[in-house]
């Protein structure tokens, strides 16, 4: 087999995405097919960075399309020669993710950098397939792509010039289930009395392609887009109430049976969003007037805890709030607040989503734009999902037992990832010569060996198979501008129910992994268990998988507590999304008030001396001795719920800054 026709992949996570999205959905047909019919496809976004710069030519056309009436439309892009690659009938585009990209090398001379959507890469060969034009930056879950039946929505900017230039502040939220009809939504006084705050808000969906008729591009939308007037039309004309409104829109948006009614009573999303920027429940008259944004992400995003499908629709979600806002009020102060994250990763700022929010918001400040982006720091102490152990030079370590619980119907995933010494100690790439052995609960032998990067144990074939238990060796990536992603071992086990013929079952029970380090060198190795549980509002199934250690009875700030114990660690369990160190992001964990005294809250993630932010840069009270919890509004409009964690410490954030920007301006 010839380098360039051996089986590829990018990691363990996304592999077995591929693998359960065929269980689920059955053979697809190949992307050129869907031009002519009704089918499906398999897709995956690439994030890429054009290798061509836009030349004083193309410069000047474009400025001159944009300036035009109707913009710039997809094929008016595709005319200028470095975009000229996207005619490509195996390639789709969202023409509006194009323009920010563009936006960004026209206004900050920065390279040229999108999403696409190719056919999900099996090869090296055709990984590398565009090498000539553009190089691959990122790679997301695959993407079921539909012919789609409506009409294309275009990412229309609607203009409101009697407001805009006045508007200090913006607040917006990226999350799931967000009842944008809700009464806290709505503005309380005044000549827009009873009407929405939202100016728009982007329902995201699975992604559709649209063919055009002037030119053979796939245009991709990703679900639906409202604005205000839309919203206002809603609320003060449609007789439906609001359950109904939702599952119609649901019906059209969502293909999966479950993702079509509407959502339940109580939501994360509604929760973040009005403690957030809301105004039923708690006493800030100063975000009555304030402007609103939103993403909601796709329930599949949102359903996956371990973020492999949420990525590529948060960072497109930031770029669009980005824009949208930059274009409707240039001079608010934009505040997004995120309350998603995953436990595994890189954790130096170097994990995708990581680098390139925080590359969008170094680029508005370029343009003028400032934008702040608030962080869940995570809720994981003494989940037993971190460890870390010594291996000197020659050694074998003692095994590592890892708990996976039975009927779990999604995969289980761990990182197992080398830490640099020196001064201060960060993550760095696996070295090569560190095997792996995994006992499987009945005592055999699952997999033994140290797969060189880019290699999987046991190697992937020509039919991409799924095994109960395979070890990834996920290679170090570079490109010039961007800190390196490293490399790391990626170990995933099957789910320990059947789902599907096609795939394997692996035990329940005791794992044992045992590491060898078959260097001169000593190693000191992190291992993170990747979330995996059921996210609030999707029962899912899934079961957080947990390392065994004991834990010990503590005293913390005085108050008693317990703790794990080596080689198990709390240190480094903050969350992969918030780990960037950037002036305008926050990141945020959550407290609890005992009679007055301030302490963290019993689940607050630690960061660690090796992660690129060791502490929370902000903190706020959520819980208190006999209540979870801070209060917040339902779904729905009249109805309530409560929202703790580190979710509603980052929500509290957002409001206070929601507070000074208004203040700032007063």
């Amino acid at each position: 087999m010839s380098a360039t026709s051996q089986d590829y992949f990018w990691d363990g996570y996304l592999h077995w995405a591929g693998l359960m999205d065929q269980a689920v959905d059955g053979p697809v047909p190949a992307l050129g097919r869907i031009a002519a019919e009704a089918d499906m496809t398999v897709v995956e976004p690439v994030f890429i960075r054009v290798k061509s710069r836009l030349s004083g030519a193309s410069k000047t056309q474009l400025r001159r399309l944009l300036a035009s009436p109707g913009g710039a439309g997809a094929a008016d892009l595709i005319c200028l020669p470095e975009l000229a690659f996207l005619q490509s009938p195996q390639l789709a585009f969202d023409r509006f993710d194009v323009l920010v990209g563009l936006e960004h090398t026209l206004s900050a001379q920065a390279p040229i950098e999108f999403f696409v959507y190719r056919p999900v890469a099996r090869t090296l060969s055709e990984h590398q397939k565009h090498d000539a034009v553009f190089a691959v930056i990122d790679v997301g879950a695959p993407a079921l792509l539909r012919q789609t039946q409506a009409a294309f929505m275009e990412k229309t900017t609607p203009e409101h010039p009697q407001i805009a230039q006045s508007v200090p502040v913006i607040g917006a939220v990226i999350d799931n289930d967000i009842g944008f009809l809700n009464t806290t939504f709505r503005h309380s006084t005044g000549a827009e009395q009873g009407t929405t705050r939202f100016w728009s808000i982007w329902l995201q969906s699975r992604e559709c392609v649209a063919s055009t008729p002037t030119a053979p591009v796939h245009a991709v939308q990703m679900g639906r887009l409202l604005h205000k007037p839309e919203i206002d039309a809603l609320i003060r004309n449609d007789i439906r109430d609001e359950t109904r409104i939702y599952q119609e829109i649901n019906e059209g948006l969502h293909v999966w049976e479950p993702f079509r009614s509407a959502p339940p009573m109580q939501t994360h999303g509604t929760a973040v969003a009005d403690l957030a920027f809301g105004q039923d429940l708690l006493p800030a008259n100063q975000h009555r007037n304030t402007p609103l944004m939103a993403v909601q992400l796709p329930p599949e995003a949102a359903a996956d805890t371990t973020g492999t499908h949420s990525e590529s629709y948060i960072v497109q979600g930031v770029r669009w709030l980005c824009a949208q806002a930059r274009k409707t009020a240039p001079d608010a102060k934009l505040v997004i607040n995120i309350s998603y994250g995953v436990l595994a990763g890189q954790k130096d700022g170097g994990k995708f989503i990581e680098a390139q929010i925080a590359r969008e918001i170094t680029l508005a400040q370029v343009l003028g734009q400032t934008v702040h982006v608030v962080y869940a720091f995570g809720n994981s102490l003494n989940s037993r999902q971190v460890a870390q152990i010594h291996v000197a030079g020659g050694a074998t370590a003692p095994a590592l037992g890892w708990t996976v619980h039975p009927d779990d119907p999604v995969p289980n995933f761990l990182e197992i990832r080398a830490l640099g010494g020196g001064t201060k100690p960060r993550l760095t790439n696996l070295p090569e010569g560190i095997e792996l052995t995994l006992i499987a609960p009945d005592g055999t032998v699952a997999l033994r060996g140290a797969p060189a990067p880019g290699a999987a144990i046991p190697p992937l074939g020509v039919a991409r198979a799924a095994a109960a238990a395979r070890v990834y060796h996920a290679p170090k990536r570079q490109c010039i501008g961007r800190a390196d992603v490293l490399g790391y071992y990626n170990l995933a086990i099957a789910p320990t129910v059947r789902i599907d013929p096609s795939l394997p079952v692996a035990q329940a029970g005791e794992w044992q992994i045992a590491i060898t380090n078959n260097t001169k060198t000593p190693v000191d190795l992190v291992f993170q268990i990747q979330r995996g549980d059921t996210a609030p509002g999707f029962d899912m199934g899934g079961r957080q998988s947990v390392f065994v250690g004991p834990a010990v009875p503590v005293v913390v700030n005085g108050h008693s507590g317990w703790d794990v114990t080596m080689p198990l660690t709390n240190d480094g369990t903050s969350s992969a999304f918030a780990s960037v160190d950037h002036p305008r992001i926050r990141t945020v964990t959550a407290e609890k008030d005992v009679l007055g005294e301030r302490a963290p809250a019993d689940y607050a993630s630690k960061g660690a001396p090796w992660t690129g932010v060791p502490a929370a840069s902000d903190s706020r009270v959520v819980d208190r001795v006999f209540t979870f919890g801070q209060p917040t509004v339902g779904t729905y409009s009249g109805t309530t719920s409560r929202l703790s964690g580190s979710s509603g410490a980052a929500a509290l954030v957002s409001r206070d800054l929601v507070a000074t920007g208004r203040a700032q301006t007063s």
